[in-house]
């Protein structure tokens, strides 16, 4: 089976981890397999070495509607059709909503099947009727569809629902199966992804100064790069945090530090299926998580393997770190539950499900 998987690019963020990691948990499978990017810029994840990569070094596309930007698209769908039809993928899985209306229209009336993918909250991504139109459509006219969560999947057309197939993430990440069974904690909170407004790092260092009030001695470590570094590190700043609370970067072993950590929180206003969460949860670091629409809830149960607390609150944040922090008991049973995700989320158990899906799907 050949299977060419089209993404933006390689950097750092969930969906380009999970395309590098499936990429090469399929090709141990014995398919032949392909990494199809927009960009090469700023990659940071690399998949094993039986993957190919191919950069079809686009150029940027404006913003703004206008007919440059209109251009700019037709260029993209008419090159990318025409490296369809010359690789002959059995299945092309389009891993982002913008690249399934790449990845679907380019492919109709080849021999290509494609598979879409939703990789966020559909819900808060569907901005403005025709984003909305677009993602429908698309969905729509795939050949199959994979969901990371079963309220995902009640976003789309039924067509889309009967031919799709929900598979969450797995713990992509190797060096989580590799971490010491034990490990003794040190006072450090941890954030971790992409530095962005939906993220909501601004609500964790707010809850963090609260924490910090009554344990002085912790910290607050947030891995990952973005935008909103700048305004992050002024927030900081201005809650005189500054030796208290760091902004180190990415970091591809960021994990082991984690796991090591007295509390791990995603404070996140929506996510899709969040694989820093999962990294952490399996880790065995207590989990505090927003109840954002999807993936969190699918994930812990209240009180057995994470705590789970309202979007928009740092007060609740604060509230459920200092349960941690005040309770080794629960700690150590929020870190017990969060583990068995390595059985039920492992990689290879994944990597069957994707497997076997996209050979029905191409056979069919």
């Amino acid at each position: 089976m050949k299977i060419g998987f089209l993404i933006q690019n390689l950097s750092w963020g969930g969906a380009e981890r999970a395309a590098s990691s499936i990429a090469s948990a399929l090709a141990q499978r014995g398919a032949e397999v392909q990494i199809i990017t927009f960009g090469d810029e700023d990659r940071f994840y690399s998949p094993s070495d039986d993957v190919k990569v191919v950069n079809m070094d686009f150029s940027k596309i404006p913003r703004e509607l206008s007919f440059k930007r209109i251009v700019c698209c037709a260029k993209r769908f008419k090159q990318i059709r025409k490296y369809i039809k010359k690789e002959k993928f059995d299945v092309l899985v389009c891993m982002s909503n913008t690249m399934t209306v790449y990845g679907v229209f380019a492919s109709m009336f080849t021999k290509t099947k494609s598979v879409g993918t939703e990789r966020n909250n559909p819900y808060k991504y569907a901005s403005g009727k025709i984003s909305t139109a677009l993602r429908k459509v698309s969905a729509f006219f795939a050949n199959g569809f994979v969901f990371q969560t079963k309220a995902a999947a009640e976003f789309f057309p039924n067509r889309a629902q009967k031919r799709g197939e929900v598979i969450p993430n797995a713990v992509f990440n190797k060096l989580v199966y590799e971490l010491p069974q034990t490990q003794e904690r040190q006072n450090i909170i941890y954030g971790m992804g992409r530095l962005t407004e939906a993220k909501r790092f601004d609500l964790l260092i707010d809850a963090f100064a609260e924490v910090s009030k009554k344990h002085k001695d912790t910290k607050l470590i947030i891995f990952g790069e973005g935008d909103d570094r700048e305004k992050l590190q002024s927030q900081i700043d201005s809650l005189s945090l500054t030796d208290k609370a760091l902004l180190p970067g990415a970091s591809l072993d960021a994990i082991k530090f984690v796991s090591k950590g007295r509390a791990f929180v995603l404070s996140s206003d929506y996510e899709g299926m969040p694989n820093a969460l999962m990294e952490a949860m399996a880790s065995g670091v207590p989990c505090v998580s927003t109840r954002c629409k999807m993936g969190p809830e699918e994930l812990i149960a209240d009180g057995e393997n994470g705590l789970l607390v309202e979007t928009n609150s740092s007060k609740q944040i604060a509230e459920a770190l200092l349960k941690i922090l005040d309770d080794d008991a629960l700690a150590k049973r929020l870190s017990a539950g969060g583990k068995e995700l390595l059985h039920t989320h492992s990689i290879d158990a994944v990597a069957d499900k994707w497997f076997k899906y996209l050979s029905e799907v191409a056979q069919g």
